[in-house]
């Protein structure tokens, strides 16, 4: 399996046929913090790494009494065919096109069921049509159906009135469309456009700030898409998250990068 290394007793056997999540790192981070959410109320468990972390910023950390690294985790449990991914730092910007290549041949190499993944994009470029809405579908034109496309066929289609610089001056498709500060979530698509794995996007709309709002709401829509009705725990790692649940500290306390 390209580029897995699994955790001791794990049977990499198990990620066959698998739904799997992925988070794509974008605007205010909400796909990882609703990966997050995710991991903590499916009560899954880090099962291996993609890589060797050498295509994302170096990070270390405890998360209770676990270490988490800032490579890409996966993450899963036996008995339930859903594994979630995880990427705890930024994308090195000169190893961009490893850092796809290398998630592509991951995927690739599973044979999944379907790829899910998590973007968000820019709230200012809303329309009022939009404003309806937070979560949205992205798809390639003309997938397969399946049971997965269905389910994302039930949230509207992302519909952007944006041109691209670069397609505007070549001509070429709008698929994937532009996507607002979605990070690398383009090349994404367009890399497992060129393979056989079946895949979809849900974008959320939001803007920077207190986003643990934002990330529930995401989660929600997610679990829904997976059939998965479950109550929804914040890991230990989300304590100060966005500032003292207490209020404005003064600028003393963990809220003063924020409020201070």
């Amino acid at each position: 399996m390209s580029g897995f290394y699994p955790v001791k007793g794990f049977e990499v056997s198990a990620l066959q046929n698998s739904l799997l999540v992925v988070p794509s790192v974008s605007l205010a981070n909400l796909p990882q913090l609703t990966a997050d959410l995710l991991i903590t109320s499916l009560d899954l468990k880090r099962v291996g790494w993609i890589g060797k972390g050498d295509t994302v910023i170096p990070f270390a950390g405890l998360d209770g009494d676990v270490l988490v690294t800032g490579g890409m985790e996966v993450y899963g449990k036996h008995g339930l065919n859903i594994y979630v991914v995880q990427q705890r730092s930024p994308t090195l910007k000169i190893r961009k096109e490893a850092h796809v290549t290398l998630l592509r041949d991951f995927l690739s190499s599973v044979n999944p069921s379907f790829v899910l993944i998590l973007t968000s994009i820019n709230a200012s470029e809303q329309d009022d049509a939009q404003l309806l809405t937070s979560h949205q579908h992205i798809l390639p034109p003309s997938p397969p159906m399946s049971p997965y496309i269905s389910k994302l066929l039930s949230l509207p289609r992302l519909q952007l009135h944006l041109i691209d610089p670069i397609q505007s001056t070549n001509g070429t498709s709008t698929y994937p469309p532009f996507l607002p500060s979605a990070g690398l979530t383009r090349r994404m698509l367009v890399a497992l456009r060129e393979t056989s794995v079946p895949h979809g996007a849900i974008a959320a709309w939001c803007a920077e700030g207190d986003n643990r709002g934002d990330a529930v709401e995401f989660t929600r829509t997610v679990l829904k898409f997976l059939g998965e009705n479950v109550e929804l725990k914040e890991p230990l790692s989300w304590a100060g998250l966005f500032g003292s649940t207490e209020g404005w500290s003064g600028g003393w306390g963990m809220d003063a990068e924020i409020y201070g």
